[in-house]
């Protein structure tokens, strides 16, 4: 295959006798260079939003969750004495989650309660979300709650309130009483600790959290909980973790690492962003069936080339290998040149932040001023061999003629 490449490098680069065919393989080459550098960008820019929320959406998640495959609630203890004898645990904590009402004056709205234990501010970094106050559920004058900016806003709660907020929970197995429906509610009177903001609504409108024995008070549960959070040393691999851990507390329980826990949302991204790049693969394969052309009018102009190299003993499969390959630079030269400028624009961007995302920024309303953007290795090389692939079939096409003697 080497006299093959030389002859193909050599018809590649030089002069036509019609300046036609060099136009159309330039055209060509730009149009592959120019969509395999959209390819680079956008699956890079979906990397650096999948990363940037992932990690926002995870900043309330532990390494692993543990809960019950069937059921809400379980009696901790047995679990707990299991997970006692693993050393590589560094925090366990006991959480209890429900759905409560949250009132503040005449203001109220539905919330999930997060009832947790006191090493829960071990478990996350609570210093990185509190927007207004500290992560402080209970302390000598009482408890506290703190609860998400997005729905502070909604009851108008805030710090430093003369009165507390109030949660509403039904008591089971009581029929409602119409002339006085409070009497069918367990409630609590909780002054606001902190304000936790993530800046993104879901989260910061979802959780309220409470001391742990507060919300079994609540929900008249007993010594239950609805999942034991963990985090593991860094030592230790999660998977590793995540396995043993399952094998101990046998088929009842399910352990969950961050992804799982948002395995709906990892599931969405990862289809949008294989649903753009087939998209964008498309339009690449528009780019490159120009090559046909291009290579159908080169070997009409070296016919007595062709004629040449057959004379000199050269079979139908030589010819052929050189104009397939000669193709296969042209998707490969504009493959190459697109993914260097698209590599190069993403490095700009993510150091520089060149495109900005406008001035959401600046009231909160944008984690971050620019587009986030995170080339990936396996995204490089799947662009690269997918374009070389097709470049290599669609130069396939008109070289097969050639072997059939229609020169």
């Amino acid at each position: 295959m080497r006299l093959q490449f030389f002859i193909a490098l050599r018809y590649l680069f030089s002069k036509k006798s019609y300046n036609i065919i060099n136009i159309i393989s330039m055209i060509c080459a730009g149009g592959i260079c120019v969509a395999t550098l959209a390819l680079v960008c956008t699956l890079s820019v979906y990397n650096g939003f999948q990363q940037l929320i992932s990690g926002v959406i995870t900043s309330f998640d532990p390494d692993l969750k543990i809960t019950l495959k069937e059921g809400k609630t379980f009696d901790p203890t047995e679990v707990n004495q299991s997970l006692n004898q693993i050393s590589y645990i560094k925090v366990s904590c006991e959480v209890l989650e429900e759905i409560a009402l949250i009132k503040n004056k005449e203001k109220q709205t539905f919330t999930t309660i997060k009832g947790v234990s006191q090493s829960y501010t071990n478990l996350i970094q609570t210093d990185s979300i509190i927007d207004v106050g500290k992560f402080i559920l209970e302390d000598e004058d009482g408890a506290y709650t703190i609860i998400g900016a997005a729905l502070a806003n909604q009851i108008d709660a805030n710090l430093g309130f003369m009165t507390p907020v109030s949660f509403y929970a039904p008591k089971y197995a009581t029929k409602v009483n119409i002339a006085n429906p409070e009497n069918s509610f367990n409630y609590q009177h909780i002054f606001v600790g902190g304000i936790y903001a993530t800046h993104q609504f879901e989260i910061d409108s979802k959780y309220a959290f409470l001391p742990i024995q507060y919300a079994r008070e609540l929900f008249q549960y007993g010594n239950v909980v609805s999942a034991i959070e963990l985090n593991i040393n860094n030592n230790t691999s999660i998977e590793k973790a995540q396995t043993d851990i399952s094998k101990i507390l046998g088929s009842n329980y399910e352990v969950q690492n961050k992804e799982q826990q948002h395995e709906d949302f990892y599931h969405m991204m990862k289809i949008e962003k294989w649903i753009t790049f087939l998209i964008l693969f498309f339009i690449l394969i528009i780019a490159v069936i120009n090559i046909i052309g291009s290579l159908s009018m080169l070997i009409l102009e070296k016919k007595n080339d062709i004629n040449t190299l057959k004379n000199l003993g050269a079979t139908h499969s030589f010819i052929q290998q050189v104009f397939l390959i000669e193709g296969w630079l042209t998707s490969a030269i504009g493959a190459i040149i697109g993914l260097i400028l698209g590599i190069i624009l993403c490095l700009i961007q993510e150091y520089f932040g060149i495109l900005k995302l406008g001035n959401g920024y600046d009231d909160g309303t944008f984690i971050v001023n620019a587009y986030p953007v995170c080339v990936q290795v396996s995204d490089i090389f799947l662009i690269l061999g997918s374009v070389l692939l097709v470049g290599l079939f669609i130069a396939w096409i008109p070289t097969r003629y050639i072997q059939k003697g229609k020169e």
